[in-house]
């Protein structure tokens, strides 16, 4: 069975995307080799994106109560989103002494509409 899709339409190429194709289950992107924390970190990356430790810490019910306490859950949290940036998984960038990240798909998808737009690719 074919799956519906969508084509777009460039000078020399055309794409075909599945009309699902930004629902997180179909990036096919949850590894084999992350662990457990890392799966659950990076779930949650690609609904709720861009993101930082600290919102990370917040969603696992970490206490956040104080500032050693914040700092604490910020760098565990950095630590493996770090190990995901390295696994090119999700792209990072520091604001101050927050670390933002958001998925690749998420890239990608924001490249292919500032072409459609007829605006410089980011």
């Amino acid at each position: 069975m074919k799956t519906q899709a969508f084509y777009i339409t460039f000078p020399y190429f055309s794409l075909e995307m599945p009309l699902d194709s930004a629902k997180p289950e179909n990036f096919a992107l949850l590894p084999e080799q992350l662990s457990g924390i890392e799966r659950d970190i990076y779930t949650l990356v690609l609904e709720k994106w861009p993101t930082s430790a600290l919102e990370i810490a917040e969603h696992f019910d970490e206490d956040l109560s104080s500032r050693e306490a914040r700092k604490k859950a910020s760098t565990k949290y950095s630590y493996y989103l770090q190990k995901m940036v390295e696994k090119q998984l999700l792209l990072s960038k520091r604001v101050g002494n927050a670390l933002i990240v958001w998925p690749i798909p998420a890239e990608k998808l924001r490249t292919i509409y500032a072409i459609l737009e007829g605006k410089e690719a980011p």
